[in-house]
């Protein structure tokens, strides 16, 4: 854990310029609650085994949405337009997926897309799917720009694909990012990014916690039992059943997801064995640096590293007789790297669609979890938005990069040529174009520079050779705040505050400073 970029990387290897900044790859999970049998008696049930990604075409530099049955590849959408799959629920027959494309929160049941509530000029985004009583449920954000022109997202979710107000507390960026249901309870799990916190509802009401854990990432009903995960109150990775916790290390650390098969129980997650520390100021986070870990039944089962990659933040699992299956966030030893699947801790490859390049994984489940299948929490997750707050909010109780990096635009703001908006975003013009400003559907070209900064520490400074197609309603706020003041032709250079980041991103003190040219919007 040596630099507090957590999301903010990890695109950039799989899409190299704006596509680097689209926050939500990053994936979030389902979850349901029917009760299963799991007696054991009688003949080996067949378990399926679904994966939710996307195949990516270097050509058109488009994602198609896609989901594996056992390895087979099923594209649920045409490749024209950017999509991918983020989670998926199976109930009886039926396969659902939930899915963004073109700033569009989709699902699809049986192949069949179903649009989610919004207005004509807003956008949103699906991060978790789940099915109860023949229900579907969907959590995410909802995205719209107020009469003053700042932009907002507000956690929300879907009902059969109607939109569900969420009580948020007066915050201005906040993202639901896992639903699951206990009993006849609808929990939704979340944060909020204008002050770094954790969310949680239960039927629509806004709770302070849910159960002892210190932080709650997932809950869900596993054959007839309530399990979380997440920390104990002292840091430690640990889950939580029917009201009993179970720590998995002594050390700070953290869990993120789980399975049962029969009377296993199996957890994933990381802790700070690798020693490189978990905390910024108190407060724990992941990053490339860690090593996930899964453990069965409360014992170390396997550290989710091979010969190639590295799962640093385990994101969904499930389990088929003696098989592990988890998706994460990964790396190579170098560079952050699409999400990873593993089985029994060794990456495996899905097939690919016919004409694309590579693919992302980015949820899996197994038909044994069925409608019972675990919420989690990711993308931790990853979020850290306030547009209303301007750069220089007072310091107390910030860390010590967060204040670094007030400072830094406090003092750019006084640089002439400077232009600081009500959101904190800042930028200079530095050749303005005559061509036409896009809109928030519009998808642009684009080509430029990046620095990425923590507090007023350089962590890597990148030029790009070749333009990047991005979906401006797509990106973290203070990018697609920048794009839409540009017209094609013109070069800006602009300042993303922390606060305009990565959504669910627990890092602190993140800068980002991008100078682009506008080169086309494309149709």
């Amino acid at each position: 854990m040596k630099n507090p970029i957590l999301h903010a990387l990890r695109c950039c290897a799989l899409l190299s310029f704006l596509f680097g900044f689209i926050s939500y790859a990053q994936n979030p999970r389902s979850s349901a609650s029917k009760q299963h049998s799991g007696n054991g008696k009688g003949s080996p049930k067949q378990v399926d085994i679904y994966v939710a990604g996307s195949c990516y075409n270097e050509n058109t530099q488009k994602r198609t949405a896609v989901y594996w049955k056992n390895g087979q590849p099923v594209a649920l959408t045409d490749g024209q337009n950017d999509a991918e799959a983020v989670s998926m629920a199976i109930s009886g027959n039926d396969v659902y997926v939930a899915g963004n494309s073109l700033g569009q929160g989709v699902y699809w049941k049986n192949g069949q897309e179903v649009k989610l509530e919004k207005d004509a000029n807003a956008s949103n985004h699906a991060y978790s799917i789940m099915v109860k009583d023949g229900d579907v449920y969907v959590a995410g954000f909802y995205r719209y720009r107020s009469s003053n022109g700042d932009w907002h997202d507000l956690a929300r979710y879907w009902k059969n694909g109607q939109l569900v107000e969420l009580p948020i507390g007066g915050n201005n960026f906040s993202y639901a990012t896992s639903i699951a249901a206990v009993d006849d309870d609808l929990y939704i799990i979340g944060s909020a990014t204008d002050n770094h916190d954790d969310l949680y509802w239960k039927n629509s009401q806004k709770l302070e916690t849910i159960n002892e854990l210190k932080v709650v990432t997932g809950i869900s009903q596993l054959q007839g039992n309530v399990y979380a995960v997440g920390e104990t109150q002292s840091g430690q990775p640990a889950y939580w059943k029917n009201g009993h916790t179970e720590s998995l290390s002594g050390i700070r650390g953290v869990t993120t997801c789980n399975a049962v098969s029969g009377n296993d129980v199996y957890v994933a997650g990381v802790d700070d064995s690798n020693g490189n520390g978990y905390t910024l100021d108190g407060r724990g986070y992941i990053d490339e640096g860690d090593i996930g870990k899964c453990w069965k039944n409360g014992q170390l089962l396997a550290n989710l590293k091979d010969t190639e990659y590295t799962i640093y933040k385990p994101l969904s699992m499930a389990v088929s007789g003696n098989d592990v299956y988890i998706v994460g966030y990964a790396t190579d030893g170098h560079n952050i790297a699409p999400p990873k699947l593993m089985k029994n801790g060794q990456t495996i490859k899905l097939a690919k669609i016919e004409g694309s390049s590579w693919s992302e994984t980015n949820f899996v489940i197994s038909s044994e979890a069925g409608e019972n299948r675990i919420s989690k929490q990711n993308r931790a997750v990853t979020k850290n938005e306030n547009t209303n707050a301007s750069p220089n909010t007072v310091n107390e109780g910030l860390s010590p990069k967060e204040k670094e990096a007030n400072d830094f635009f406090e003092e750019n703001k006084k640089r002439p040529g400077v232009i600081t908006l009500p959101s904190g975003l800042q930028y200079e013009v530095i050749r303005q174009g005559t061509g036409p400003k896009p809109t928030i559907s519009d998808q642009v070209k684009v080509i430029g520079a990046k620095t990425i900064m923590s507090g007023k520490e350089v962590l890597s400074v990148n030029k790009y050779d070749s333009p990047s197609i991005a979906e401006i309603d797509m990106l973290i706020p203070g990018l697609t705040q920048a794009l839409l003041l540009m017209n094609v032709g013109s070069i800006y250079k602009y300042y993303v505050p922390p606060k305009l980041g990565y959504p669910q991103q627990k890092s602190h003190g993140v800068i980002y400073i991008f100078e682009t040219e506008m080169l086309e919007i494309v149709k």
